[in-house]
């Protein structure tokens, strides 16, 4: 099985466990992408959600040939506690698990796939955290306020 893992974030340049065939492409799907998730270490992090800007994301081909496993060992890069953390779409039979406000990507993944003939498509699916961590809703100021506000090192 071919499984094409999707990146946008920390995943490019810090790689950790995560296995890929090493190559790393960019010209990934157009998905919307911002910094609304605030992960441990009080550090904001890329997130898909509906309504931010377009961006093209990277991939990189999973060095793992078992979907099953593709997405426990972007699970394990990711520290993400469970499953539910993994979006994916299995192009061979149509399974996918994907966060509920995040439904939209399956087509954007199905056509841009069209050219690339991968099996599999995984991604982290981490929903954006922002507002509900600091009880302000997510806006560039507000982003801009939170990082000032952070204490200094």
């Amino acid at each position: 099985m071919r499984i094409a893992i999707l990146v946008w974030g920390s995943l490019y340049w810090d790689q950790r466990s995560l296995s890929t065939t090493g190559e790393w492409f960019f010209d990934g799907p157009i998905l919307p992408v911002e910094f609304c998730r605030i992960s441990g270490g009080n550090r904001l992090t890329l997130v898909i959600a509906p309504d931010f800007d377009n961006v093209t994301t990277l991939y990189a081909i999973s060095g793992l040939a078992d979907l099953t496993s593709a997405i426990e060992n972007l699970k394990i890069r990711e520290g993400a506690p469970t499953n539910g953390n993994i979006g994916f779409i299995n192009l061979r039979n149509g399974e996918n698990h994907v966060r509920q406000t995040n439904q939209f990507l399956l087509q954007i993944l199905r056509d841009w796939n069209e050219t690339k003939g991968f099996d599999a498509i995984i991604w982290s699916d981490f929903a954006p955290k922002f507002s509900d961590m600091i009880n302000r809703p997510f806006t560039l100021q507000n982003a801009i306020e939170f990082i000032a506000e952070l204490p200094q090192k």
